[in-house]
């Protein structure tokens, strides 16, 4: 191994292909769907907004709290693997050579949402003070050189403590980003430089306290497994992925539900498909999820006919996804060991479904019933049966053809 800028673009481009692997996966026909729907949807109701936002709504403090969050969270990207702790001891001097790249990859590859965040506010701003260039040429200039700074100032920090209070590092950056977005955005400019000098200070101080400093190979690469183990965990929700096992709990307090179903070999497969989706982490909080964002769209948003496209939409979502983790599961089962010919699975996961969302129609009218009126919580609810009836339909008729 001679040069470790050419390692990186190497574990680089590897990289880049495991991941476009899976998200390939992910970003289905399915998917862009539902992504249509609830951007739709969102973009509706946030345009109706705007449009009659209150003169004192405090838009400052909003842009402050989201874009501090988005800006002080700045994990390193570094790629590093647990043999590197040892192969990588030889050349430590030489080890900037392969961690500046990793920063800027660190920096572009984080840039996605501080720059959606930034467009999307746009029409807020210019609703509330006015659009004008210091806003939309300085601001957007200015986030990015805040990014870069909290990238490199989490990045020494780390390094500085050994992953040691970490929070508090980044509780410090969230205050003093948070800080100077507000006071750039209500034009109080001095107070801003002000806060940008003690930043600017505090970024040094973090760099002078590591030089010197060996390495802290194993805090960055435990950094580098959890992140890749969450991106591993969350791909594992499309498809089957090797490099995790799927976790399984008891869930003792949900037995209850075992008892309504008839014993018999013709709810043998129906006592199975219940006892998977209720042991199974993946697929039992991914309904939970799905099912708690509806109900909250059902309280937040304002505008009817964006509640049935953002209900329509999850509850497309639901049911595609438990039929498939249902349906397509590699792991075995009860019934392979004791084949049940005369029964079908798939008619048991198509009724788990139905009750499922049925449930989840019921939760979001309810929610619709103390907020709003009852018409708007029985279109909902009868929107949720039917994609999610239709959804199961078409999708059993798809497989028999």
């Amino acid at each position: 191994m001679k040069n470790l800028h050419d390692l990186w673009s190497k574990r680089l481009q590897t990289y880049m292909v495991e991941v476009q692997n899976y998200l390939k996966y992910i970003f289905t026909g399915h998917i862009a769907v539902v992504l249509l729907f609830v951007i739709g949807a969102a973009g509706y109701a946030y345009s109706d907004w705007v449009q009659n936002i209150p003169e004192d709504f405090p838009g400052a403090w909003v842009l402050a709290l989201l874009f501090g969050l988005l800006l002080a969270y700045s994990p390193p990207s570094t790629l590093l693997k647990r043999a590197d702790s040892v192969y990588f001891l030889p050349m430590e001097s030489r080890l900037g050579e392969f961690l500046k790249p990793a920063l800027k990859w660190s920096f572009f590859s984080q840039l996605y949402f501080p720059v959606i965040a930034f467009i999307v506010s746009l029409p807020m701003v210019n609703a509330l003070y006015g659009m004008n260039a210091s806003y939309y040429i300085g601001f957007p200039i200015l986030l990015l050189l805040l990014k870069w700074w909290n990238i490199q100032t989490e990045f020494s920090f780390r390094q500085m403590k050994a992953g040691e209070n970490a929070w508090g590092d980044r509780l410090i950056r969230f205050l003093a980003a948070a800080s100077f977005v507000y006071f750039y955005v209500e034009g109080q400019l001095l107070l801003a430089g002000l806060v940008l000098f003690a930043m600017i200070f505090y970024g040094r101080w973090t760099k002078h306290k590591t030089a010197g400093q060996a390495f802290a190979y194993e805090h960055f690469i435990d950094l580098e497994e959890n992140r890749m183990l969450r991106f591993y965990q969350f791909a594992n929700y499309f498809t089957d992925v090797p490099h995790i096992k799927g976790k399984i709990k008891t869930r003792m307090w949900l037995n209850w539900v075992y008892g309504f179903i008839k014993p018999g070999p013709q709810n043998a497969h129906f006592y199975l498909v219940w006892r998977t989706f209720i042991r199974s982490d993946e697929l039992f909080y991914l309904w939970v999820r799905l099912t708690v964002l509806v109900m909250a769209g059902a309280w937040l948003i304002p505008f009817q006919v964006a509640i049935l496209v953002f209900a329509g939409a999850l509850a497309f979502a639901s049911a595609i996804q438990l039929q498939q983790g249902l349906t397509q599961t590699q792991h075995f089962r009860m019934d392979q060991l004791f084949p049940l010919t005369n029964f079908s699975r798939e008619t048991a996961v198509r009724k788990l479904i139905l009750i499922m969302q049925s449930l989840q129609a019921v939760l979001a009218a309810v929610v619709l019933l103390i907020v709003s009126e009852p018409l708007v919580a029985l279109a909902v609810f009868i929107t949720i049966l039917a994609v999610s009836g239709i959804t199961v339909f078409f999708t059993n008729k798809n497989k028999k053809k």
